[in-house]
């Protein structure tokens, strides 16, 4: 039923539904495309985060959460993250990786506030905010975390091609970085199957590259409802459709 100034109308629930869903689809540009990420993993997962709380520009709780799960569910061996920020998320993905597994992340060089072509942006500029990778120095997670530093506009990343299970792209939000980030990662995931997850997927330049690949390329993408994380299942360099629960990338 809904209210009006001169009336009141009434609405079937099958139309309701179809309101919903178009405010839904008009609110998140990613609603037709949900998955619970209790959907993604089997039902015996169990995950390690920390730490918990979110400081500003972190991934949510809700988020950190998520790609625990996504990389135990992975039994991710090898595990690259693009955007380093403070660290938080690079403990959470290195608490479950497998056994001898390795995050490797990377993040502008200390101190640096631009990109290596002397341009600025809000992105660049947070990395003069906080000390790159604190919140992993010094816990029992550090060991298996390696830190590397550079602009991945510039950044060599063929020492990683076809080794990574996982990328996390969190770096730089324009679109150009965007597309840059995305097509190292195609190159980074092994050729037998891995995960591409990307941060404040519906935000900045992130949702117009990846609408365009949704739309123009057919990228079978996901989009983990309570979160701004979206999923790409990657083979041979390409995005394919998974199978629910993902299945496991070192297999």
């Amino acid at each position: 039923m809904v209210m009006h100034g001169w009336g009141t109308f009434l609405f079937s629930r099958a139309t309701r539904l179809r309101i919903g869903f178009a405010y839904n689809l008009w609110e998140v540009p990613f609603f037709g495309i949900a998955v619970k990420l209790s959907d993604l993993v089997s039902n015996t997962l169990a995950v390690r985060i920390g730490p918990v709380r979110a400081e500003p520009h972190n991934t949510s709780e809700m988020e950190l959460l998520a790609l625990g799960a996504l990389v135990r569910q992975c039994e991710a061996v090898e595990v690259f993250e693009i955007g380093t920020y403070d660290g938080r998320s690079t403990r959470t993905l290195a608490m479950n990786l497998a056994d001898g597994g390795r995050v490797t992340t990377l993040n502008l060089p200390p101190g640096q506030d631009a990109m290596e072509d002397g341009s600025s942006s809000v992105d660049s500029r947070l990395n003069t905010k906080v000390v790159s990778g604190c919140r992993f120095a010094g816990t029992p997670e550090e060991a298996s975390i390696q830190q590397v530093f550079g602009d991945s506009a510039t950044f060599d990343f063929a020492p990683y091609a076809g080794r990574m299970d996982v990328v996390f792209i969190d770096g730089a939000h324009s679109g150009e970085y965007v597309r840059n980030d995305t097509e190292q990662a195609l190159q980074m995931i092994k050729p037998e199957g891995g995960l591409i997850v990307w941060h404040d997927g519906p935000l900045y330049g992130v949702v117009g590259y990846l609408q365009e690949g949704i739309r123009a390329q057919d990228w079978p993408l996901r989009w983990i409802e309570g979160t701004t994380l979206m999923i790409g299942w990657v083979c041979d360099g390409r995005f394919v459709e998974a199978s629910l629960p993902l299945p496991t990338a070192v297999g």
